[in-house]
This record gives C-alpha cells, structure tokens and sequence, in this order.
C-alpha cells in the first residue's frame, strides 16, 4: 500500500546501483548510479547530461552473477544539474526487456 505522500501504487526502492544509459547515434554512453526505482520509473545520479525527453536504453547492474542486468527503454523526464558535468535525472520507464 501506497502511503498518502506517494501518490503511486508501489513505493520508491532505493537501490545504490551502478547503471549505464546507451543514447543516440553515434551511440553515446553514460555510466551512473541507480538511486530509486519503481513501477514506472527511475531516480538515476549520471556522470553526463542527458538531453530532456532523450530515449535511452538503460542497464542496471546489480552485481550479482547469476542474473543478468535490469534492462529497459526510459526517457528522460526531469533533469536537476550537480557539480562537475553530473546531473540527477528522472527517467519513466516505456519498456522492459
């Protein structure tokens, strides 16, 4: 269940994951930290700027060996530039594979 100030159905997960973003052409790359995630999307830390709106495929690595990546198509919904080049993105989750 859902507390009041989440207007979700399914709470936030925090996870301190490493995650890389694939974008563009020419494919550009971006590696990160997978902060939260939910039903419907994620709270990613990146080492670049990912342009609003950008559709990324995005891999989240969660360290264990006998499970592949968390793998998804995302677009970018909000950006919140950091110090250094670095930003905190939300990104809604459009497909999983």
């Amino acid at each position: 269940m859902a507390y009041a100030y989440e207007k979700r159905d399914f709470e936030r997960v925090k996870t301190d994951t490493a995650v890389t973003l694939y974008y563009g052409a020419p494919l550009k790359e971006v590696a990160g930290i997978c902060m939260n995630i939910s039903d419907c999307g994620l709270g990613l830390e990146l080492s670049a700027i990912v342009p609003l709106g950008t559709e990324c495929h995005v891999k989240v690595h969660d360290g264990h060996q006998n499970s592949g990546p968390f793998q998804a198509l995302v677009e970018i919904k909000h950006i919140h530039p950091l110090s250094k080049g670095r930003c905190q993105v939300g990104a809604a989750i459009l497909e999983m594979f």
